[in-house]
């Protein structure tokens, strides 16, 4: 009795990755925590592996795109994702154009993904088009407006790449220990990684 009413206790907090609670979603994997405070536009479109922890006072909008993440990510509360973007047409109020009215050719609505093994900081926004490379740290407060590198720490308002937190020795030895050799990185790519994003942030 007392473990049903313990179970019962939780489920009033969390959204549980069982049978209950996880027909609303796209992809819902094991072992997933969303707490009751977590707001989502549209569940269907989101897409969740394994061990994908959301922090309270969440916002999800994936309206009319997918939100995609992967396993093992983590964010504080806060966190604020959006798949779409609002319509500006010559003549009209930007309020006045409704979800039906709006142009879906235009490339306004986009995919947000996040790779495996994420960390987001208090009160990040994550906007439409984002693909946040595995690994990533997100530093609190950061606005993402374009996607972020494997392995980086990545912050501000846009965020951009700070610092790549590990030698690609190192990446490759972690790598090694938690993913199949057909998912890692090899040297080369990641090489091109920290010298194209060198380049690009020296330019920013």
């Amino acid at each position: 009795m007392i473990k049903k009413s313990f179970k019962q206790f939780l489920r009033s907090l969390y959204h549980l990755a069982d049978k209950n609670s996880t027909d609303d979603f796209g992809h819902i994997g094991k072992s997933c925590i969303i707490p009751n405070s977590v707001k989502m536009s549209n569940p269907k479109n989101l897409y969740f592996d394994d061990h994908v922890n959301i922090g309270a006072d969440s916002i999800l909008n994936s309206t009319n795109a997918k939100i995609k993440i992967k396993r093992y990510f983590v964010s504080a509360p806060g966190l604020r994702i959006s798949t779409g973007q609002h319509e500006r047409r010559i003549g009209r109020f930007l309020a006045s154009i409704t979800e039906k009215e709006k142009n879906h050719n235009i490339g306004l609505d986009k995919d947000v993904i996040i790779n495996e093994d994420v960390w987001a900081g208090f009160g990040v926004t994550i906007l439409a088009g984002v693909e946040i490379g595995r690994g990533c740290t997100i530093a609190a407060g950061s606005v993402v407006t374009r996607s972020l590198p494997p392995y980086c720490v990545g912050g501000g308002i846009p965020a951009k790449p700070i610092k790549f937190y590990w030698t690609v020795n190192q990446i490759l030895e972690h790598e090694s220990q938690l993913y199949e050799e057909s998912e890692r990185f090899t040297r080369d790519e990641l090489e091109n990684i920290i010298i194209k994003t060198t380049a690009i942030t020296l330019n920013l």
